[in-house]
This record gives structure tokens, C-alpha cells and sequence, in this order.
């Protein structure tokens, strides 16, 4: 059994002897369009007998790609130079939907394609209304990257992404694995809607309430890259050194090989880094729209 599927765009081919991960891999990423022009990723899924596993996968970078290991019936690995990855997974885990989806199978094939196409960015995208070019919304965990995005979606921006990853080639592509913003349990305060939206559980494990936006799209070509700072007053929008907005993107890149990466956000950030410090998201999204 397998299946051709599109996440984040990019073309890969999943087979296994069992039904289960196709059926989950298609729900992840079924109804994403096909972006890129490529070969195929191939992922080969094997379900055997074996306990469930203790905890999540440990990764391990290589030269030829990476591993994700569980324990020895639950593991994970990519090559680079076959463009292949096999997963092997005891038949326990796939009673675990979730888990195994976000544990070991977007992490294996995402990884993978930030190893060989993509540079994962650590920040929302979205895009001002009456223009073609996305904002990326940085800062770490905890910012208020998320909120933001969702805000400006309500004031009618689009949404592309909550985690991006930066296509190569000159249009500065940005994409995404999902439509949907995860949001802290503090948003019920700030968005009425929210109040009776339940709590599920993240890829990282923490609780977050899960929502859509009104417009979204697949992709945008991204032109700033807007780093967030909470403090009281009125919000206030200026350059961001260029070299400190390439580290914190390094920060979060997990390849072995990182030189390519970092090249190629120093190619990416030019010209468009800026400091977003604010206290209300009106005022912050008012403070976006003046971005040249």
C-alpha cells in the first residue's frame, strides 16, 4: 500500500504494510497541493510487535541525514544520499494516533525535507491585506508569535503558517504543514471565541487550544522578518540587526551540515529584519501595516 502526498508541497511517497500510517499520514496532509517540481521523497513504514514505547524518539544527525530512536522496535532514519527514509514502529504505537503523528512521523518527514530542500524558520507567517509579501512573526517560545498571527488573521491578514519553512530559489517561498494556530490557555481572554474551544495537545506536548483562520493560504513570498518584544506603551517598529536574526534562526536548525542553512538565511534576511516592542495587538498590527 502507498500513496503520493504533499507536505509543505514538497512530493513524498509513503508506503507501508499496514493500513494505519497512510490513513494518518493522508489526514496530516492530504488536502495539501502539490508546490514544488522535485523528486520524491520516499518513506517506507513497517509495523511490527513490540512494546510501546518508554518515551519520544532521541535524533541524531549525520552526514548521510539523521535517526530518531525510541527503542529498538520503534526507529526512525533518513538518508540524503537515497532520499529515502523507513520507519519501523511496534503495532502498540499506532493505537496512538497523535503520538505517533507527532512523535515520529511529521517529525521524521519534516526534518527530512528541512534537510534536503527546505530551512525551517521558527515563526508565523502572514500576509497584509492588498499585498502579496508575508511577515514573519520571530521570537521564542512564549513571544506571542501565535497570538499575533491570530490577531492579524481576525483583522483580515492571511494566515499561511504557524511554523514556517523557507523554500530556496530567489521568491523567498514560505510554507507550512498546517492551517491551523496553537494557542496558549491565556487567548481565551483576549478572543471571545475561543472561550469554548477544548484543549488539545501540541507536537510538543503542551496543552494549547487549537483554531482556523479566516483566510488561508498554502505559500507566500516573505519580505521581513519582525521579532517580537512585549512591554507597556505604545508600540514602537525598528531595525533588527541582520546577524542576530540569522543566529536566532540557526538556533533552532538541526542539520549536520549547517553552512548551507546559514547562507542561505544571510541571502534571506537582508534588508528586511525589524523589532517589533508592544503591549497591545491592535497597536502591534497597526505598527506591521507601516512596513515598507
Amino acid at each position: 500500500m502507498r500513496e503520493l502526498l504533499h507536505p509543505l508541497g514538497y512530493p513524498v511517497l509513503v508506503a507501508s504494510d499496514a493500513p494505519e500510517p497512510l490513513r494518518i499520514a493522508a489526514q496530516s496532509w492530504g488536502p495539501r497541493r502539490p508546490l514544488f517540481d522535485a523528486p520524491p521523497l520516499r518513506l517506507t513504514i513497517h509495523a511490527r510487535p513490540g512494546p510501546l514505547p518508554p518515551a519520544g524518539p532521541s535524533y541524531r544527525a549525520s552526514v548521510d541525514g539523521f535517526s530518531l530512536v525510541c527503542d529498538p522496535a520503534t526507529r526512525g532514519q533518513f538518508s540524503i544520499r537515497s532520499l529515502a527514509a523507513c520507519l519501523h514502529v511496534s503495532r502498540p504505537v499506532l493505537d496512538q494516533a497523535e503520538w505517533f503523528r507527532h512523535q515520529l512521523l511529521e517529525c521524521l518527514v519534516l526534518t527530512a525535507l528541512d534537510t534536503i530542500h527546505f530551512v525551517g524558520l521558527h515563526a508565523a507567517c502572514v500576509v497584509p491585506p492588498k499585498r502579496q509579501e508575508g511577515v514573519l512573526l520571530c521570537g521564542a517560545s512564549g513571544s506571542g508569535k501565535s497570538t499575533l498571527a491570530y490577531a492579524c488573521a481576525r483583522a483580515g491578514w492571511t494566515f499561511i503558517c504557524d511554523d514556517s519553512h523557507l523554500a530556496p530559489g530567489l521568491g523567498n517561498l514560505v510554507t507550512g504543514s498546517s492551517d491551523k494556530i496553537r494557542l496558549r490557555e491565556p487567548a481565551r481572554d483576549l478572543f471571545a471565541e475561543l472561550r469554548a474551544k477544548p484543549l488539545v495537545t501540541a507536537p510538543n506536548g503542551k496543552q494549547c487550544i487549537e483554531t482556523g483562520a479566516p483566510a488561508v493560504a498554502d505559500a507566500a513570498s516573505a519580505r521581513h522578518c519582525v521579532f517580537l518584544s512585549r512591554r507597556p506603551g505604545a508600540a514602537a517598529l525598528r531595525r533588527y540587526p541582520e546577524k542576530c536574526a540569522v543566529e536566532y534562526f540557526m538556533a533552532y536548525n538541526t542539520r549536520y551540515d549547517r553552512s548551507g542553512a546559514e547562507q542561505r538565511l544571510g541571502e534571506f534576511v537582508r534588508g528586511g529584519t525589524w523589532l517589533l516592542e508592544y503591549e497591545g495587538l491592535d497597536d502591534a498590527i497597526a505598527a506591521l501595516e507601516q512596513l515598507p
